[in-house]
């Protein structure tokens, strides 16, 4: 059994713990931080965002925003919630995701988290040279899933990094053959090539945009002034709201900008995109992304 080392551990090994057979080919490195869920760290609470979360079980719940509207902060929080009764699998994607068997090997790997069982048909099968994956592995992994002990939701973070079109085809068979007991949650700066359209129409989405994460007036004064202590009136709070247009990074950014300044009202007043903090953050997480 492959032990991780330094947080890593291999490709074809497994999670201390697993009781699946030994490698049987050369090992690539898979790391396990990328198994791991944020921390929840001290923030707006968004409590109407959360009730769609953790609403009606559905096959798919979509978060779909561009850089920095707090995708991964709402699904953190969700993780995080005292009355989330079901188990969370996590996997945060990453552009070397893109080979097909790396991907499903850490999505495996991440529903072994709280199932270690599961897998222990699919990995081989996954292991075997020029797998059809969708004929051969898949309806193994879904005929495992169905025996789930508890529910599970599995999240999928930057989905928008996967540009391979196999395994998106792939994706859309997990999709229509989940079991009742796994809800796949999938956060992505741009919509997944799935069919979206047929999900809506039978119940089996839930979708969240930037519209919807924009922040409220009452959630950018508890960002500006609760968390931050800027102490600034509601036609300050409002102007940097609109300014923003509700962008959670936007506002935040604007906050640290502000901390400590004795021009505030002038900040405001003047506050724009070309701030240099807003354009680092743009430089470094969209123009890049």
């Amino acid at each position: 059994m492959a032990c991780p080392r330094n947080g890593v551990w291999d490709y074809v090994g497994h999670m201390p713990g697993a009781s699946v057979g030994p490698p049987e080919t050369a090992a690539q490195p898979l790391v396990w931080s990328k198994l791991q869920a944020p921390l929840s760290r001290r923030r707006v609470s968004r409590p109407a965002l959360l009730g769609l979360c953790m609403g009606a079980q559905r096959k798919l719940t979509l978060i779909r925003a561009p850089a920095g509207w707090g995708k991964t902060t709402l699904l953190a929080d969700w993780y995080a919630s005292a009355t989330e009764t079901r188990s969370f699998a996590w996997l945060a994607l990453d552009r070397g995701d893109n080979d097909p068997v790396r991907f499903w090997t850490y999505v495996i790997e991440a529903v072994r988290t709280q199932q270690p069982a599961i897998g222990s048909d699919a990995l081989p099968i996954l292991r075997v040279p020029r797998v059809d994956i969708v004929a051969e592995v898949l309806p193994a992994l879904c005929v495992e899933l169905t025996a789930l002990s508890s529910q599970i939701v599995l999240v999928l973070d930057d989905y928008h990094l996967i540009t391979n079109p196999e395994i998106d085809e792939c994706l859309v068979f997990f999709v229509d053959h989940l079991p009742q007991n796994l809800e796949l949650v999938l956060a992505s700066r741009s919509e997944p090539p799935l069919p979206l359209a047929r999900m809506r129409a039978s119940g089996d989405l839930v979708e969240i945009d930037a519209q919807m994460l924009s922040f409220t007036e009452q959630e950018a004064d508890l960002l500006l002034n609760g968390l931050n202590g800027l102490g600034l009136d509601h036609q300050a709070v409002m102007r940097l709201r609109d300014r923003t247009e509700g962008w959670a990074a936007g506002l935040y950014l604007a906050a640290l900008t502000l901390r400590g300044r004795s021009d505030a009202a002038a900040f405001i007043q003047d506050f724009a995109g070309d701030d240099r903090h807003v354009v680092d953050y743009l430089s470094a997480e969209v123009l890049v992304g």
